[in-house]
């Protein structure tokens, strides 16, 4: 589903952009023990050490009240990460950021524990030992930490305008059935009026270790929104319907509101990349229907120097282009390139960038019902029938500036032989919110040509 184009047909409820629900950049190690994690095999021996949030090499832990009474943004964020990603898979977790009971006795124990709240300065070896000692070393551990956070206040200048204004009648139900007439036009000097408004940025990563201290799984993503009927394409259709909007973001709570929709991306990519795991599975036991006897295999990826100089963006992409192969084919899969293909992908991209523009200042019509009355009418047959003839006049609403986050992903993905000679090409550039995103939808368009071309459905 395309969230830019149904922002684009609800602006007249929103004057300045909504976040909308999107991917982030995840990788993980299908080799590794990550299979304990993930419900496919021993999850009921597993244990998920979880780390509190990190911050600047700090670990960021509080008691669930503050002494005024309120809920600390710490423990919420602590807590709704635990919930809402780690019990999802499936294991038994250790959740040191949030103080239960028995987090309480364990802080007690500070010969054995009291590493686990020392800062994170300390190497990912020392807290690999100390992840064994506690657990045996079945599982891994999982640092969430804030990569992004902080606000922008800034303004949308008073800016004049013109406006194309309207007014016109409409017929409903008349002879003519529904008819609009009698539309006059003219133009209108308008100045849209300053506004104060406050950009809002959260970004986290998480990594996901093994007891060796060997990365497991990465994850990023990052928000950047002015939060108005927060909670994305879905608060904003409910205020649109009549339905109850959500909280509006503001700079005191931002960040656990922020944190909230980035966990829940987190467990959705989660879910999803599980999804194609089984399919993985399946497709090399020979238990998926439908199946193309012809093997892909994969090869390098060309890409710009400063995405090949990013963990994150670099693991993510080629996660990716294996991961998404499963739900866009039925083609048998050489994942780990040890056999003989009979196709390959390659690919090159030139663009991997998300961009920030200013939206400037404008304004635009939109349709008033100024009256309306019924009117009686005869067919030719001598019934009668009832209409409603409608007068309406245009208003101006004010679309502030603002700044507008676009994702762009462009290159070339090809599908070759075992000899170079290509059989499938595609490089249609895409954009999103997010870059991830972006060459989610750029993948898909490749994999479905792919998929076609040995007879598959698009």
């Amino acid at each position: 589903m395309n969230w830019k184009k149904i922002l684009a047909t609800a602006t007249f409820i929103a004057t300045l952009p909504t976040a909308a629900f999107a991917h982030g950049e995840l990788w993980y190690d299908a080799s590794s023990r990550f299979g304990q994690l993930s419900g496919q095999k021993d999850a009921n021996k597993a244990k998920v050490v979880v780390y509190p949030l990190e911050y600047s090499n700090k670990f960021l832990i509080e008691d669930e009240l503050k002494p005024d009474g309120t809920k600390s943004e710490v423990y919420q964020a602590n807590d709704y990460f635990n919930k809402r990603f780690v019990r999802k898979l499936k294991v038994k977790t250790i959740a040191l950021g949030v103080l239960l009971d028995e987090n309480k006795k364990i802080r007690q124990d500070d010969e054995k524990y009291k590493p686990f709240f020392e800062n994170f300065g300390s190497p990912v070896e020392k807290k690999a030992e100390i992840f064994t000692t506690i657990t045996g070393g079945r599982g891994g551990f999982i640092i969430p930490t804030i990569d992004i956070m902080g606000t922008e206040p800034h303004k949308s200048p008073a800016t004049p305008v013109t406006v194309q204004m309207y007014t016109y009648m409409k017929e409903v139900d008349g002879p003519n059935g529904t008819r609009e007439y009698n539309r006059k036009t003219w133009t209108e000097r308008h100045i849209v009026p300053e506004k104060d408004l406050m950009l809002y940025h959260f970004g986290l990563k998480y990594n996901m270790y093994d007891r060796e201290g060997k990365k497991m799984m990465t994850y990023r993503n990052a928000e950047h929104t002015y939060g108005e009927q927060y909670g994305g394409v879905i608060g904003l259709l409910n205020g649109l319907f009549g339905g109850k909007q959500t909280k509006e973001l503001r700079p005191d709570r931002y960040r656990v509101e922020l944190f909230k929709s980035i966990v829940d991306e987190f467990k959705d990519d989660f879910e999803d990349s599980q999804k194609n795991f089984k399919k993985k599975d399946d497709r090399e036991k020979g238990k998926e229907k439908n199946i193309i006897n012809k093997t892909i295999g994969f090869r390098g990826i060309n890409l710009p120097r400063d995405v090949g100089g990013d963990e994150y963006a670099l693991k993510s992409i080629y996660f990716s282009m294996k991961d998404l192969v499963y739900q866009y084919t039925k083609l048998k899969v050489d994942y780990s390139g040890k056999g003989n293909a009979d196709y390959y992908v390659q690919g090159t991209i030139t663009h991997y960038t998300l961009d920030r523009k200013w939206i400037p200042p404008t304004a635009e019509p939109y349709d008033s019902e100024v009256s309306s009355e019924d009117f009686e009418w005869t067919d030719r047959e001598g019934n009668k029938h009832t209409g409603k003839r409608k007068k309406y006049e245009s208003k101006i609403r004010d679309i502030f500036g603002h700044y507008d986050y676009v994702a762009i992903v462009s290159g070339t993905f090809q599908l070759v032989d075992s000899s170079g000679r290509v059989i499938v090409e595609h490089s249609e550039p895409e954009t999103d919110d997010k870059t991830a995103d972006a060459y989610r939808h750029f993948l898909k368009k490749f994999y479905d040509k792919v998929n076609v071309q040995f007879g598959g459905k698009r």
